[in-house]
């Protein structure tokens, strides 16, 4: 199919808004993304052209970069269409689904999201839709965000919330107006996601009240960790999404200081369940859970050499030997 000067290659994905294409731009012999947005009224159009006008605004190296937009003529009606760099590694979310994320890489991907954010905050923009979803990665793999369409400036009228449900904070669902603290809120839920490798967050209420006691309680998500996850970092994510806004981070400045404050050594992934392996400035390491003689064991490698001080053996309880193998993990991941 063409659209101007654009012939598709293939979808990439739809929803609501309409959909987004992979193009090829046949004057500059580039590809390009290409987002079509299904409009039925004249706010529709003023919609897609403030979706637009906000990435033209919020130019930075991890927002995602718009080329141009147009209106185009597509099976017999016209449809805005708004026209982005193609970023071939895609978003966050489908790395998620086929992909673990080691601890290292969550940081990375917050941090570099906050530095996009806190861009956007400085030129009025709340983006409100914060999610693995409208994170791409570019073809270095550095976050990327995306999906301005439901962001709004510090002039705009209309408050009603918006975004992806389950990473709206508290204060959102009693009626307050979506900020620049709410959307550290949703980032910090997004950072709690991907730490934890979790796909999905659904939302197991009948009804808003029953979500908004739980949320107000700090019972929504329940705040359980994988168990390789640091102390240090644990801390960073509970200040990020605490009930009481006040408590929480004021601005992506203190959000990205704090992650940037935690040492970082060995970054581990898991091979299985009882194997991980990781490196640490360019050196290979292994740590391995296994039964032997009727006890359980670990040996912890650097280059393929077992190290003695972290070596473990004769435990004869399986949640013990769990618990020590994942301390091992939790403390090299920020000292060595």
């Amino acid at each position: 199919m063409d659209i101007g000067k654009f012939t598709s290659i293939g979808l990439i994905g739809e929803g609501n808004f309409g959909s987004v294409l992979r193009v090829q731009d046949n004057l500059l012999n580039a590809e390009r993304a290409l987002k079509i947005v299904r409009v039925d009224n004249a706010d529709g159009f003023v919609d897609a052209m403030n979706e637009a006008q906000i990435l033209e605004r919020c130019r930075h190296n991890n927002i995602v970069d718009i080329k141009e937009m147009d209106i185009h003529e597509i099976e017999g009606n016209h449809y805005p269409c708004i026209i982005t760099e193609y970023l071939r590694n895609g978003s966050v979310q489908s790395y998620l689904e086929g992909n673990f994320i080691t601890t290292h890489k969550a940081i990375q991907i917050i941090i570099e999201s906050l530095q996009g954010l806190e861009h956007a905050h400085t030129q009025g923009i709340f983006h409100r839709d914060i999610k693995p979803g409208n994170i791409l990665f570019s073809d270095q793999w550095q976050a990327k965000l995306s999906d301005f369409g439901l962001a709004y400036g510090l002039a705009h009228q209309t408050f009603s919330f918006a975004g992806y449900n389950s990473h709206l904070p508290p204060e959102v669902l009693e009626g307050d107006a979506q900020d620049g603290v709410s959307d550290l809120y949703s980032m910090g839920i997004t950072f709690f996601r991907l730490l934890n490798n979790m796909s999905t967050l659904p939302r197991p209420y009948t009804n808003d009240a029953l979500w908004l006691k739980d949320l107000k309680k700090e019972k929504f998500p329940q705040r359980v960790f994988a168990p390789h996850i640091p102390d240090e970092i644990i801390k960073v994510v509970k200040k990020s999404i605490r009930a009481d806004r006040d408590k929480r981070f004021q601005n992506c400045l203190q959000f990205r200081q704090a992650l940037q404050k935690v040492p970082l050594a060995i970054e581990w992934h898991a091979v299985d369940e009882n194997h991980w392996k990781g490196i640490y400035k360019g050196i290979e390491y292994s740590i391995e859970l296994y039964l032997k003689n009727k006890t359980f064991s670990i040996d912890f490698k650097r280059k393929g050499r077992k190290i003695k001080d972290r070596c473990c053996k004769g435990i004869r309880d399986l949640d013990k030997a769990s618990k020590e193998f994942f301390n091992i993990i939790r403390e090299t991941t920020v000292k060595i």
